[in-house]
């Protein structure tokens, strides 16, 4: 085991099956968290809930569940879920979401208005992120607790993002609302921060992009220090350790509020498009 910096803490991870959400159930696993873990795919569920007692959780100490996050009926009972199992909740992980595409080939504003609602409903849906979040208010209030939303490096800053809108626009607008919840539950005891992270090596970016050209952007921002200064993209675990970071009061107790920017230094130079890389990719 990790470590015992969230011993007896319950947290609750949306999307935790892959990726950002799956390595960050297994980190707050190692050190000594209660973890419930959801998913769509069972297969994904159960390996997430593996790879956390190969870090010394106990089975007795993880919950798995199967669901969408976008099915009303699930939503409507993950909160009673948790409080059933362990009987209290102390962090708030919101980091289900998706890229969604035109299928017809279509990019930026010209892709038709069922992507931007697709895309819409899963990254800000109300009754994804509010309505979970004020489902797990009254709990949180009770431990004092901790939320962390995950958004994207997209929605922040003045740049535009001219390849993938419809996926900056809601998360711009769950930013907001992050800073809107910030500021209220606060007085109630509860923090609410928000991680943006820039581009991230994660089965979400291979699926979208395509295993081969997911290792040939990686490669080709590596080699071009005015996309990524620091040289690499960024990993889940880097994601999921801030994640960590913000939820613990003992190291992070004065940040409130804020939208935490984790992307190599992306924003302080350009921005990463897609249409770009792609350009890019066709002269290679």
């Amino acid at each position: 085991m990790s470590g015992q910096r969230f011993a007896g803490k319950v947290v609750l991870i949306t999307g935790s099956s892959s990726g950002i959400g799956q390595a960050a159930a297994v980190l707050f696993a190692g050190e000594g968290a209660r973890v419930v873990i959801t998913g769509r795919c069972a297969e994904n569920v159960e390996k997430t809930r593996k790879m956390c007692m190969a870090v010394g959780a106990k089975s007795s100490d993880l919950h798995p569940t199967v669901g969408d996050v976008m099915d009303d009926g699930f939503l409507s009972i993950l909160v009673e879920t948790v409080i059933d199992t362990f009987g209290k909740l102390d962090i708030l992980i919101n980091n289900a979401g998706s890229l969604e595409v035109d299928m017809s080939g279509k990019e930026g504003w010209e892709m038709g208005y069922d992507v931007m609602q697709r895309s819409w409903d899963s990254n800000f849906k109300q009754f994804v992120v509010m309505i979970l979040t004020q489902k797990a208010i009254p709990h949180l209030v009770k431990t004092k607790g901790d939320i962390v939303n995950v958004s994207t490096f997209l929605s922040s800053g003045p740049l535009g993002v001219m390849s993938m809108p419809y996926y900056a626009v809601p998360k711009a607008a769950l930013d907001q609302m992050s800073r809107s919840m910030a500021h209220e539950y606060i007085l109630k005891g509860v923090r609410l921060n928000t991680v943006n992270p820039g581009l991230v090596r994660t089965s979400f970016f291979s699926r979208l992009v395509g295993e081969d050209n997911a290792r040939k952007m990686e490669n080709y921002v590596q080699s071009k220090p005015e996309y990524i200064p620091l040289g690499r993209a960024a990993t889940a675990d880097d994601v999921a350790h801030a994640i960590l970071f913000l939820a613990d009061r003992k190291v992070s107790e004065c940040i409130v509020g804020q939208s935490i920017i984790i992307d190599g230094g992306s924003r302080l130079c350009c921005n990463i498009d897609m249409s770009d890389f792609k350009e890019k990719m066709a002269e290679a």
